[in-house]
């Protein structure tokens, strides 16, 4: 398991038992809250996992430095709905990178983010070729182990959302005959009958893909 009790040890002790998922952060007690004195240095990302398909959620996640600040999941809708919340959530929280998962209809999504002239949005593909191929066989599961050390060294800061933990806490790893690692994909979650973990993906998104290299498309 990559991320397994890692969550749990780390979720913001000041939030209610239940979870719960809000586009704002001063209307969820469930998010963390960061010093007022830190804003002004934070950086802040946006990561967001599109849905492909039937129950699964469209997922964004705004993330200020070390903390998950606001969470905003929907299913079932169409890709100009999702591109309009993202443009609430550029202009409310003036990210300094956009991260957009690219694969499928998530291509359409970030298209007209583009299209739209934002800055610093760069589209994700985490099947694509990892920036230490011998380590690990794609970008997914370099971006979760990379998530794994965050938990580990306690510099990240998540509500206590049962669906988030429950994805992150679910997600396993194993290795190729090259010894590279690699992370259960959704469609083998899928083939399992286990739900997609929408929320653990922008989660990754917003904390990880920050870490840019050839392997992400960036407009500026």
């Amino acid at each position: 398991m990559v991320a397994a009790g890692l969550a749990r040890t780390h979720v913001d002790t000041r939030a209610t038992p239940e979870g719960g998922a809000s586009s704002s952060a001063t209307e969820d007690p469930n998010l963390p809250e960061i010093p007022p004195h830190e804003w002004p240095t934070t950086p802040v990302t946006i990561g967001v996992d599109v849905a492909r398909f039937g129950d699964a959620q469209t997922v964004i996640a705004i993330r200020k430095g070390d903390t998950l600040v606001s969470f905003e999941s929907f299913s079932k809708q169409d890709t100009m709905y999702t591109v309009g919340r993202i443009v609430v959530a550029i202009r409310e929280h003036e990210p300094d990178g956009i991260y957009i998962d690219e694969v499928g209809v998530g291509g359409g999504v970030l298209d007209r983010v583009k299209e739209m002239k934002f800055k610093r949005v760069r589209g994700v593909n985490v099947g694509h070729k990892s920036n230490d191929p011998e380590k690990y066989l794609n970008l997914r599961a370099e971006d979760f182990d990379y998530m794994r050390e965050l938990f580990e060294s306690e510099r990240i800061r998540i509500p206590n959302d049962r669906e988030l933990i429950a994805q992150l806490t679910s997600i396993r790893y194993s290795f190729t005959s090259m010894g590279q690692m690699k992370v259960e994909d959704k469609d083998s979650l899928r083939r399992q009958g286990l739900a997609s973990p929408d929320k653990a993906d922008a989660l990754m998104l917003a904390f990880a893909a920050h870490k840019l290299s050839n392997n992400y498309k960036i407009w500026v």
